[in-house]
């Protein structure tokens, strides 16, 4: 099992102290071909977060505010502040300009190392950044990305799933939403199994149950509803895929990869994106190719 060391990574440098060559423009070649354009900060709420789901992000920027600062309108934090809104008043919530449930959005050139990358990544404890080319040239790179390069050998590490999985966290079917997402940001998990089952919840589908055109249409028929009342087993779930603890890391991104949210399971612990490529990378046991 991999051990918790400390590391001192600096921005152009990997955990172990070696200079960085790889270059992040030079490991996603194509990735300003599918570039997200900034969305109006005037933007209400509704309409920005079906968003997230339909690009499959976690995180849509907004344009640059009047000191030249870029934010972001983050699913989980904008879930965050939802539970904090009286059922009463979610209705009005929805309608405010997205602007007021953004964060900074950290940003990172493209002709840094892809060390730089990663090492944003364990900084924020989130899996994405917004990459740019020039101020107006921008798009996102996250751990699905990442992933990928896993084939071609540019990531390698010699660890399996035993040495990066976690005790898997399960509730009760009739568990509300609101219970689950108490749990998640306790815990700083974005995937709750249900008990007794394979089958689990995640915050993007969370966001897609709770901003779908049925809930949205009751909601505004009723004029005010607890939406985070409803008991999770209702909303969707998603079946993890099973797997064996042997199992080398660049197999297991393989088959991360091809289903957004997906996790794998065995012998009750669970593996997610974050465990597949952070981990190791805290730990020292991720190589990037291409070092001088």
């Amino acid at each position: 099992m991999i051990l918790s060391t400390p590391i001192r990574a600096t921005d152009n440098y990997a955990p172990d102290g070696r200079k960085a060559r790889l270059k992040i423009r030079e490991a996603f070649p194509k990735m300003f071909e599918r570039a997200y354009p900034a969305v109006d900060p005037a933007t209400p709420i509704l309409s920005v977060l079906p968003l997230l789901r339909f690009h499959e992000i976690d995180v849509l920027p907004l344009s640059f505010d009047a000191g030249g600062r870029q934010k972001g309108v983050f699913g989980f934090s904008c879930l965050a502040r939802l539970m904090k809104v009286r059922p009463e008043g979610i209705g009005s919530f929805l309608k405010r300009p997205c602007e007021v449930v953004s964060e900074p959005l950290t940003t990172v050139r493209a002709d840094r190392s892809l060390s730089s990358l990663l090492n944003v990544f364990l900084r924020r404890r989130f899996g994405f950044a917004r990459v740019v080319e020039t101020r107006g040239v921008g798009a996102l790179l996250t751990l699905a990305d990442v992933l990928g390069l896993y084939e071609g050998d540019t990531l390698t590490s010699s660890l399996t799933l035993e040495d990066v999985g976690s005790t898997a966290f399960s509730m009760p079917g009739e568990s509300t939403i609101r219970e689950v997402l108490v749990e998640m940001f306790d815990r700083r998990i974005r995937r709750v199994f249900i008990s007794g089952t394979n089958e689990f919840v995640w915050d993007r589908s969370i966001i897609e149950h709770l901003f779908s055109q049925t809930v949205l249409a009751r909601l505004a028929r009723r004029g005010s509803e607890d939406i985070l009342e409803i008991p999770v087993s209702g909303i969707g779930t998603t079946a993890a895929k099973n797997a064996e603890g042997r199992l080398q890391l660049r197999e297991a991104a393989a088959l991360l990869k091809v289903e957004p949210g997906q996790c794998l399971v065995f012998n009750g612990k669970v593996v997610t994106p974050w465990d597949v490529i952070m981990k190791p990378w805290k730990e020292r046991e991720l190589k990037i190719r291409d070092y001088r």
